[in-house]
């Protein structure tokens, strides 16, 4: 042993005489020794000089990667990150460092601090980063990287944490207001007030330090704080979400024909009263319209929206959240017709409606679209969606008596209060689940699980968010699943306690391996949602061997099913290791894994247009079990998402049309068209601008895609979890911003691939009909000679009276004679002129060509260029930011160029004196608007000015008229 740790010994030696400090850490962080690695980064540290700092910034780099993706355990991991976090301390504190090293620095000090869960230290972070803009006479550039920032902490969907970092920050009035004025007594870091001084610079108070020393106020200049400002928007005010919310209206692709099809094929007399196809085409429009706004095919549509009844009712309209998803400022406008009544907000003694105790779907659908509006997006308004939050568990309270309303309303407070622990939420939500209504209850449970999403409560190893109450919280819902009789209590408390392990990994061992060993089925489906939440993103070992082992080992299908899924939440971050594990998995007996594993594919590989993924789901299309065709149509929907018409060598336009036949197809079964259904809407979902994600640009598992996952995965179980899917997919939404958060027109992005592998596909076309010709009717030879002998027979008679026999019938003779000489004439006549046709065609054809040739323009199709540039904004997808990079030798440039053009893009300004082009981000309520009228002054009828006044010469003639008018009056 003592050899061996000599060997290591001298290994680390040669590595520091080398200078290799990667390779010394990746042993030391193999090894688990913290020693080691705090030596390691010491050593890393004092042999670079202020020059060489970038070099050590890469290195302290490539170990946060490193300890991030290649360290199982989480405690080891977690002191690895807080020593790198040290290291990039002092290198962004170095006055010696370069402006790209402290920039670099601070970048990879910020998401180490992130993984870490510290938002008081990112906090602290933005705020010397804005703060050291005004130490340099106009350089924001400084200031912009903080921003830029945000925008990455907003991105990794951790609503709570992004409330933390933004209660660090000073505040200025309103400051989820753009533009506001600074005003005395206004708020600064912790909640101090923040003065103005003569020169209308702001100051902080004067206060004291940590250690008791007092300090000298901080003066802020406005551009400062209108930079904080800005940050809070970013951060709480909904900034993000009117970006998403205003491309996605703007660039709408939505094919409305693809819709009309779609209803026609179901109008049909097998299938026009099947509620679940019907269910499926309003869930599916929701799909290809989600978070555009755009309702009009709805509107046009009111008859056939009215056929969905009872709980289809429900969901139909729930799926007015998902069109309008992140439309907060319109919220309560467009879902008023719908919402249940309600007392008044000014009159704190009013009694709130008796409620019904049957109906209500339309009023309980319209409380989850409330829901589904403001917690789609992770960056949508802090203060709207608290609002929304209040209004809905008013709802919850009073509601107890209808089961519908309590389980839309208990849905939305779950969205609407997301990741937030709050413990009134909690206690509210519990006194739903006790009233043992199978439905209701299992909606509370669901939303208990959404408001504690990721806190680890119950566990062992608990952080410190999650405390005592909310441990005994999930204690008493342990032992109510073992109380109650209802199914889907059960399930929705098994799915309750998988979101709360969310991201804890072997912290929710314990708590896992009891459900696994439960004698219940439905707390063992749980146990493999719960692991695969744990480890999402990991690719742990550990993990993928437990959900391999149930899938082929678990005497319950749906735990198979399950499991198998997991392994596509495990194994994110290396989606092309999933297609390999399961691919013996598709060729099992058991239809639910052969299901599961379409699935698995389907979302890891989702938005990626692989090849060799859709020819492993091709032979499910044909599966004996109408479910696995079911599964195999939705994974091959989700691998095709956002990809062009020239995907795969152009199967995906025979796939398309797949889809279509199966619809319209009699003899197919329910389950299979329903497949069908969904996968329509999933290939183009948002106007083809949304993509299915799971991770974030700066490498994150995004929390909001992984819980709208797995919630959208239970409409197996409940149709109406089908519209959890907005919160899994992500705009792929692309804009560059400049200081006041306006995008220059002007700014381009490179994109090094023909314009054809990323275009959008082509809109069906309307199939015109063909005009009918009247076709003349052929005289046949009996007609002719039957009309001839018909005259022979009158001039005969005639003759036989006396008149004229012997001319007559020598004239009929003769006119015989002669026409069948014409008829003769005229064949030979015919036979002539096609003989000379016949010899001259030939040249006539060249000679026309020729002719035609030199009139008509050749259109000559040339190569189709191999680079094109994209404007701001734009789509870009994942696989295409791969082949996209900066120009640099433009006006605007990125404030981060080294990394991909993806998401929002805070640029500076190289010649900012110039005039600029710029174009302001509205929400559809401000595009919408018409412009305001002309200046203009009105005057009354009568008055002189007014156009239609008599004045001048024409006077007399309007008194004559008068005089006229009461004339003809009195003589009446």
């Amino acid at each position: 042993m003592e050899k061996l740790q000599n060997v290591v010994h001298l290994m680390f030696q040669r590595c520091y005489h080398d200078g290799t400090y990667g390779h010394a850490l990746g042993v030391a962080f193999e090894a688990r020794e913290c020693e080691k690695v705090e030596e390691i980064l010491e050593k890393l540290s004092s042999s670079a000089s202020g020059k060489d700092a970038n070099s050590v910034v890469e290195t302290l780099h490539y170990a946060l990667d490193s300890a991030y993706n290649l360290i199982p355990s989480k405690a080891f991991r977690g002191k690895a990150l807080e020593l790198i976090a040290k290291s990039l301390m002092k290198v962004f504190a170095d006055v010696n460092a370069s402006a790209s090293a402290k920039r670099n620095a601070a970048c990879t000090l910020v998401l180490c601090r992130q993984l870490l869960g510290d938002a008081n230290a990112v906090g602290e972070i933005i705020v010397q980063l804005i703060d050291g803009s005004s130490s340099d006479a106009g350089d924001d550039d400084s200031a912009l990287l903080g921003l830029q920032l945000c925008f990455d902490i907003i991105d990794s969907g951790d609503q709570a944490f992004v409330t933390k970092v933004a209660s660090c920050l000073p505040k200025q009035g309103n400051a989820a207001t753009a533009g506001a004025d600074i005003v005395e007594g206004s708020t600064a870091e912790g909640g101090d007030t923040v003065e103005v001084d003569s020169t209308g610079n702001a100051t902080s108070p004067r206060g004291a330090n940590e250690r008791g020393v007092e300090v000298e106020p901080k003066v802020r200049s406005a551009m400062t704080l209108q930079h904080f400002t800005n940050a809070h928007r970013i951060l709480t005010g909904g900034f993000t979400s009117e970006l998403s919310l205003s491309f996605l209206y703007k660039n709408s692709h939505f094919d409305k024909l693809l819709m009309s099809n779609l209803k026609k094929s179901l109008k049909e007399r097998t299938m026009a009263r099947n509620s679940v196809l019907h269910n499926c085409a309003v869930t599916t429009h929701g799909y290809l319209v989600g978070g555009t706004t755009n309702d009009d095919f709805l509107r046009d549509n009111l008859d056939w929206m009215k056929k969905a009844s009872n709980w289809a009712k429900f969901s139909a309209t729930a799926s007015m959240g998902v069109i309008h998803a992140g439309h907060t400022t319109e919220a309560m406008t467009l879902l008023e017709p719908y919402l249940p009544p309600s007392a008044p907000d000014n009159d704190p003694n009013a009694v709130h409606p008796t409620v019904s105790s049957t109906g209500g779907y339309a009023e309980g659908g319209s409380l989850y679209a409330l829901g589904l509006i403001h917690g789609s997006h992770a960056g949508s308004s802090t203060a709207k969606r608290s609002e929304a939050c209040t209004f809905l568990r008013k709802h919850l309270r009073n509601s107890h008596a209808n089961e519908v309303i309590s389980h839309g309303a208990a849905l939305g407070v779950g969205l609407t209060s997301f990741g937030s622990c709050d413990l009134d939420v909690v206690a509210e939500l519990k006194e739903l689940l006790y009233t043992d209504s199978a439905l209701a209850g299992e909606a509370a449970s669901m939303a208990m699980g959404m408001v504690l999403v990721g806190s680890g409560a119950g566990n062992a190893n608990a952080s410190a968010m999650a405390n005592e109450e909310l441990g005994e919280i999930v204690a008493e819902l342990r032992n109510y699943s073992r109380e109650t009789q209802h199914e889907k209590i059960i399930r929705g408390i098994a799915i309750c306690l998988a979101l709360v392990n969310y991201g804890q990994e072997e912290n929710a061992d314990a708590t896992i391996e009891e459900m696994r060993g439960d004698r219940d089925p439905i707390i063992r489906y749980g146990a493999m949602y719960g692991l695969a939440l744990a480890y999402c993103g990991t690719g742990s070992n550990k993990a993928i061997r437990i959900l391999l082992h149930t899938a082929v080992s678990d005497v319950s299908d749906d735990v198979r099913m399950a499991s198998v899924i997991g392994l596509a939440l495990v194994l994110h971050k290396t989606p092309e290791r999933v297609p390999e594990l399961v691919r013996l998995l598709l060729e099992s007996f058991n239809p639910h894994v052969r299901y599961a594993s379409c699935m698995a594919v389907g979302i890891a590989m989702a938005g990626t247009g692989d090849a060799e993924s859709v020819s492993l789901l091709e032979p499910m299309l044909t599966d004996m079990a109408d479910h696995v065709r079911q599964g195999a149509l939705v994974g091959t929907a989700m691998i095709y998402m956002q990809q062009s018409d020239t995907c795969n060598h152009r199967k995906i336009k025979t796939f398309r049309e797949k889809l279509a036949n199966l619809i319209s197809d009699k003899h197919q079964t329910t389950l299979t068209k329903m497949g069908a259904i969904l996968a329509t809407g999933l290939l183009d979902f948002g106007g083809r601008n949304c993509a299915l994600s799971l991770g974030s640009c700066n490498g994150f598992t995004k929390m909001t895609s992984a819980v709208g996952l797995v919630l959208w995965l239970q409409h197996w179980h409940w149709y109406p979890m089908m519209h959890m899917l907005s919160l899994a997919v992500t705009p792929t939404v692309t804009i560059g911003l400049n200081k006041d958060f306006k995008y220059p027109k002007k700014f381009e992005i490179q994109c090094n691939a023909k314009p054809s592998m990323f275009a959008y596909p082509k809109k069906l076309e309307e199939k015109k009909e063909e005009e009918k010709k009247r076709v003349e009717t052929v005289a046949l030879s009996t007609t002719a000679k039957n009309k001839a002998r018909l005259a022979r027979k009158r001039v005969k008679e005639e003759a036989e009276s006396g008149e004229g026999s012997e001319g007559a019938a020598m004239d009929v003779d003769k006119k015989e004679e002669e026409d069948g000489k014409s008829k003769e004439d005229g064949k030979d006549a015919k036979k002539d002129d096609k003989a000379t046709e016949s010899m001259d065609v030939d040249g006539d054809e060249e000679a026309n060509k020729a002719a035609t040739e030199e009139t008509k323009p050749k259109k000559k199709r040339g190569p189709e260029p191999t680079s094109f540039r994209i404007s701001n904004p734009a789509r870009i997808t994942t696989t295409q930011a791969d082949v996209c990079g900066f120009d640099l030798n433009q006006r605007y440039r990125p404030i981060r160029p080294e990394e991909k053009p993806y998401g929002v893009i805070m640029l500076t300004d190289s010649t900012p004196g110039e005039e600029e082009e710029l174009g302001a981000v509205k929400t559809p309520a401000q595009e919408d608007e018409a412009d305001p009228p002309e200046a203009f002054e009105w005057t009354p009828p009568g008055h002189p000015d007014h156009p239609d006044t008599v004045v001048g010469k024409d006077e007399p003639a309007a008194a004559a008229a008068s005089e006229e008018s009461n004339s003809e009056a009195k003589t009446e």
